[in-house]
């Protein structure tokens, strides 16, 4: 496998491809000196193990060894699989990688959800366009056979008119022979022996004119016979090409209106996963930038030790002492002026994306470019006495962090009352997730649903895994629970879930630009055994009766329940309407915490510390801040309805949750979390009876929204 190699190892030996006449030989390792090494000179070795050869010189060298890497099916190094090693501190290039890998997963799934979504549409239109192909061959069956029907009755009705003419010319032949008959002398029939027949001609006189008005009388009665059955054959054809060309092209109309309409509410479904397939190809080129960045940014470091190392050399050799150049190039203090400068500028562009995130203002090129600013300053700026970022009055050449924070801030004394951000609308909102989100009106719809959103592990949940604090159990063992999983739009016909706008639906208005969370409250209703505290406890209110007896119901469940309510999408917002007119953007917010400056008590925010020097932060930077779980009500109505206090600043109403103030109402996903080991001491039996009683789940909202115009 490897002909450039003068000697492999196999079985202990050294084995040497040369050839002599055709066959392979081979050095035992005991007959190689105890310091080889590559480039060792074989010159004067005999051959082992075979008898025909012994002896015979062997002649060359080492020149060549064989490495084997493992490459994933990802394109990157990954360790074999006899490795059971783990590394103590992982590099940022692999960290960077698992986080291109994870984007890349969370992409092809929702690709491929798309896919299936599509071919789904493909299958009803193919479906719809047989049902029309077939209706139309349909159609042209039937018409035949309508035409056929119409020739066939058209020829009885003939053939029945000729019957009636031949019986009315055969009446007329038989009358006008008796007529004949009777009008003569009998005496010419019967001879004159009897007398003669004297009253002949009177007869003729009466029969004759009598045969004649029973023939007009006969004519007549078979016109109306022409014109009633020609009446009923208009009458009956009217009506049959009616049918055909009315009655079922308008039923055939109905139908295909309600199919076109299904195709078009799935077709704007799939519509809704390009979104997130937009976001996630965002994620994923943004993972990969960060993988070449890193890269880059150790090429560089690379780079600058070796240009740090020639001229700490150039430098050291021009110098009688070399203390005195490590002392220069290794001075404490210049490392750590720019490990604190780099802080400066991660925590100066983290202000420029809240500075977007609130106002919705940089999304044109003036606002990219002027993030790029903050990206490529190498400099402070100028500080004031106490501490103010200055303006640097041009921009010309590199004007420092301290600029671009200073236009920033006199920009932001402007947008605050100019956006509405002193006067925002408030608002209390409870919305069903059961009527509003789910539409299971139906009791076995929303069962089947309860138990569909039951989970044996919560931990499985990846978004579980990162948001939920302490979720886990201590001793390792599954943590079954309940997981609903939502999305939330402001868009104009739709309600909150963006389900058609219906009535008895909750929406929030467009014509904000962004409407946000101040806190958020969830109702469990149908719920036994909860202990919900009067809202007017301590202010003349009373409490329930004692004893509590729900204990004894077998459905009831503790009182005091825990729920988590997370955002795993993008939050949505519009750009201010500063013309009248706005865009949607769209962000993906990483919910991160500062680090300590100096981390007096010196506590472990994670298990895998970046390495930085002593005296610099020791807190690993964007720690992910999770979210704690909050008590749920047993009825929406225990919601206050006050969201202003007496000093007219917003309020969190009764048993809400703050977790998410600032963030936009408007999310791609929403999960709400409902453990089973804070219902029942057994879990799986407390989600058991929670689903036999929970009759509708409701979310309560406190926002505020900004015209921003």
């Amino acid at each position: 496998e490897t002909p450039e190699i003068d000697f492999t190892v196999e079985n202990g030996f050294w084995n040497y491809p040369g050839k002599i006449e055709e066959s392979t030989w081979s050095i035992s390792l005991a007959d190689l000196p105890a310091d080889w090494q590559d480039g060792y000179d074989h010159t004067g070795l005999t051959v082992a193990n075979d008898p025909d050869y012994a002896g015979v010189p062997v002649e060359g060298k080492i020149v060549q060894h064989v490495f084997e890497f493992n490459v994933g099916p990802h394109g990157y190094f990954e360790k074999p699989s006899n490795w059971n090693s783990r590394r103590a501190s992982p590099g940022r290039i692999q960290q960077a990688i698992s986080e291109e890998i994870s984007a890349q997963s969370r992409l092809y799934h929702a690709v491929y959800a798309q896919t299936a979504t599509k071919a789904s549409l493909d299958r009803l239109i193919g479906i719809y366009n047989k049902e029309i192909e077939s209706y139309n061959t349909t159609r042209d069956i039937e018409l035949g056979l309508l035409l056929e029907e119409e020739v066939l009755e058209n020829a009885v009705r003939a053939l029945d008119l000729w019957q009636q003419y031949q019986d009315g010319i055969v009446s007329d032949i038989k009358y006008a022979a008796q007529t004949t008959v009777e009008s003569m002398p009998k005496t010419l029939i019967m001879g004159l022996a009897n007398g003669g027949d004297l009253t002949a001609p009177a007869r003729a006189a009466v029969l004759v004119p009598a045969f004649a008005a029973a023939s007009v009388a006969d004519k007549w009665s078979s016109t109306r016979s022409v014109v009633i059955a020609a009446l009923e054959a208009t009458t009956i054809s009217a009506r049959r090409w009616g049918e055909f060309y009315g009655t079922d092209v308008v039923a055939r109309d109905s139908e295909q209106r309600a199919a076109l309409i299904e195709i078009g509410d799935f077709f704007e479904g799939m519509q809704d996963q390009l979104w997130d397939i937009n976001l996630l190809i965002r994620a994923y080129d943004d993972a990969q930038r960060n993988v070449r960045s890193t890269i880059a940014e150790g090429d560089r470091i690379q780079e600058e030790r070796e240009i740090f190392r020639k001229r700490s050399s150039a430098l050291v050799q021009g110098y009688r002492t070399r203390d005195a150049a490590f002392r220069i190039f290794r001075n404490e203090k210049l490392e750590r002026y720019k490990t604190l400068f780099d802080f400066a500028a991660k925590y100066a562009l983290l202000a420029a994306n809240a500075y977007d995130y609130e106002t919705g203002l940089l999304d044109t090129d003036a606002g990219r470019e002027f993030i790029q600013r903050i990206i490529q300053a190498r400099a402070l700026g100028v500080v004031g006495a106490d501490g103010e970022p200055q303006f640097a009055g041009s921009n010309t050449g590199d004007p420092g962090l301290s600029s671009a924070l200073a236009e920033m801030s006199a920009d932001w004394s402007v947008v605050r009352t100019r956006l509405g951000f002193n006067n925002p609308d408030a608002y209390g909102t409870t919305v069903s997730l059961r009527a509003e989100n789910f539409r299971a009106f139906d009791d076995a719809d929303w069962t089947q649903l309860l138990y569909e959103s039951r989970k044996r592990d919560l931990l499985e949940d990846a978004d579980v895994r990162r948001y939920c604090m302490q979720i886990g159990n201590d001793d390792g063992l599954p943590v079954p629970g309940l997981v609903f999983e939502f999305s939330t739009t402001i868009t104009d016909g739709y309600n909150l879930f963006g389900q058609k706008l219906a009535g008895g639906d909750h929406a929030y208005s467009t014509t904000s630009f962004a409407t946000k969370m101040f806190a958020l409250g969830v109702a469990l209703e149908g719920y036994l055994g909860m202990d919900n505290p009067d809202a007017n406890a301590g202010a003349g209110g009373t409490s329930p009766p004692d004893p509590d007896l729900t204990y004894l119901n077998p459905l009831a469940l503790s009182a005091t329940p825990y729920v988590y309510l997370i955002q795993v999408g993008a939050d949505f917002m519009r750009s201010p309407p500063l013309g009248d007119a706005s865009g949607i953007r769209s962000w993906m917010v990483d919910d991160v915490a500062i680090p300590l400056p100096f981390n007096i008590g010196d506590s472990d925010f994670s298990t895998t510390p970046m390495y930085q020097s002593n005296d610099a932060l020791l807190e690993p930077l964007f720690t992910v801040r999770k979210h704690r779980s909050f008590r749920p009500v047993s009825d929406a109505a225990l919601f206050s309805p006050d969201i202003y206090s007496d000093l007219g600043t917003l309020l969190p109403s009764q048993y809400t949750n703050s977790r998410l103030t600032g963030r936009s109402v408007w999310n791609s996903r929403w999960k709400l979390v409902i453990p089973g080991k804070t219902l029942l001491n057994n879990p799986d039996e407390g989600l058991e009876r929670l689903l036999q009683t929970l009759t509708d789940i409701k979310l309560h909202f406190v926002t505020y929204s900004y015209s921003g115009n």
